[in-house]
C-alpha cells in the first residue's frame, strides 16, 4: 500500500473512465449511434477537473507534466490506429491534459506565457484550445465555484456552433460540483479514505492505450 485516497476522487476517475469508454465504443465501431457520444462528453470535465486536482495535489507539478506527456507519446500509435487517422494527424488527450497542467501553472503564477499552450494546443491535440481552456475553467473552479460554472457553460456555449455535441460536456457539472462541494479532504482523518495500492494510480494512464490498442484489433478482425 502507498499513500492514501479519498473515495469521491476515485469515483471521479471510474465514471471519468467508463464514459470514455462509451464514447470510444461509439466513435471506433458505431459512428451512427449519437447516444454514445453523448454519454462520452461527460468524460473529458472529469478528466480536466482530475488534472485540476492534480495540480493542486501532487508533490512535484513538473513531474506530474512529464507523466502525462510520457503517456501522451506511449498511446499515440494505438490511439491512431484506433482511430484511423495518420500518426501526427490527431494528437490524443495526453497532450491536451499535460499542457494543461502547463496553463494552470501558468495561470496559478500570473504568468504571461499562458498563451504558450494554448497556442501549442492548436498542433492537432485532442479537443484543441477547447480542452486547454476548459481545464482552466476547471482550475478556476476550484478556487471560485461560481466563476468557474460561469466560465465551463460561457465556454461551452461559445463552442456551440463548431463541436454541436459538447454541449452536453455540461452533464458533467454535477458530478463535478457534487465532489467539489463535499467534505472530502486529502488528511488522514477523513472517514473517506482507505489506503491506496500504488498499482492502481498507474492503471488510469495505462488503461487508455491498452484499451485502444485492443479495440484496433477488435475493429479488425471483427469489423472488417
Amino acid at each position: 500500500m502507498q499513500g492514501k485516497f479519498d473515495i469521491g476522487r476515485e469515483a471521479l476517475k471510474w465514471i471519468a473512465v467508463a464514459t470514455m469508454t462509451v464514447d470510444h465504443v461509439g466513435a471506433i465501431f458505431y459512428p451512427n449511434y449519437e447516444v454514445l457520444r453523448i454519454i462520452g462528453r461527460i468524460s473529458f470535465p472529469l478528466f480536466s477537473y482530475l488534472v485540476a486536482l492534480g495540480v493542486e495535489s501532487t508533490r512535484n507539478v513538473k513531474k506530474y507534466f512529464i507523466r502525462l506527456l510520457l503517456f501522451g507519446f506511449v498511446s499515440q500509435v494505438p490511439f491512431s490506429l484506433a482511430i484511423g487517422t495518420g500518426i501526427l494527424d490527431h494528437l490524443n488527450i495526453f497532450f491536451t491534459l499535460s499542457f494543461g497542467v502547463l496553463f494552470i501553472v501558468c495561470l496559478e503564477k500570473k504568468s504571461q506565457w499562458f498563451v504558450l499552450p494554448i497556442l501549442v494546443s492548436l498542433l492537432n491535440f485532442d479537443y484543441s484550445v477547447y480542452g486547454i481552456l476548459l481545464i482552466g475553467s476547471m482550475y478556476i473552479l476550484r478556487k471560485n465555484r461560481e466563476t468557474g460554472i460561469i466560465a465551463v457553460v460561457l465556454l461551452n456555449l461559445l463552442f456551440l456552433f463548431e463541436w454541436s455535441l459538447e454541449i452536453f460536456s455540461l452533464l458533467a457539472l454535477p458530478i463535478i460540483l457534487l465532489y467539489n462541494s463535499s467534505n472530502v479532504t486529502k488528511t488522514k482523518e477523513t472517514r473517506s479514505e482507505v489506503a491506496y495500492p500504488a498499482w492502481r494510480k498507474y492503471f488510469f494512464y495505462a488503461y487508455y492505450p491498452l484499451h485502444l490498442a485492443l479495440f484496433y484489433l477488435i475493429k479488425l478482425y471483427c469489423f472488417h
